[in-house]
């Protein structure tokens, strides 16, 4: 998946590229213009990754210092942060399988991107049901997605988490 982090990156790499082929072109001419486009792609390949790093440690924190009950709330309606939602509770030392019902509503989901989330979560987080449903795709039907989850509970195979 393309992401805007990944377009920062990628524009920042050519404009330092760029940057630096025309210093070094004038520093040292076609010579430094081939030094400069490494380094100025290198210096832009650092740039480029700066907004993913802040964005992921103001993300961190704020899960941090959540509490577990809006935690779960948010596992809900944040579905495309869920894995991380739950990396935070269980590094908390939390109880995972009372959050596994939510997962679950997310592989019984209308929405395609819901239920990859979701599927990505189970199987991450609870492995056992996750083998349960190793038939299951999340790209199907949603109504095939919802039969399958209710097979698998209607066999009541044994949930463990990681």
């Amino acid at each position: 998946m393309f992401t805007v982090f990944d377009l920062f990156r990628l524009l920042s790499v050519l404009a330092g590229a760029g940057v630096g082929a025309f210093v070094g072109h004038g520093l040292l001419g076609w010579m430094g213009a081939a030094g400069g486009v490494l380094v100025g792609w290198v210096v832009g390949y650092g740039v480029g990754g700066l907004p993913f790093f802040f964005v992921a440690r103001f993300l961190n924190n704020d899960l941090r210092r959540a509490d577990p009950a809006s935690l779960s709330q948010r596992l809900e309606a944040e579905y495309f942060i869920s894995h991380l939602i739950l990396a935070e509770l269980a590094q908390r030392g939390e109880d995972l399988a009372k959050y596994e019902e939510p997962i679950l509503q997310l592989l019984r989901s209308e929405s395609g991107d819901r239920r990859r989330h979701g599927w990505a979560s189970l199987r991450f987080f609870y492995p056992a049901r996750a083998e349960a449903l190793a038939d299951y795709k999340y790209e199907a039907p949603a109504e095939e997605c919802r039969k399958q989850v209710e097979e698998a509970l209607a066999k009541g195979r044994p949930v463990e988490q990681a």
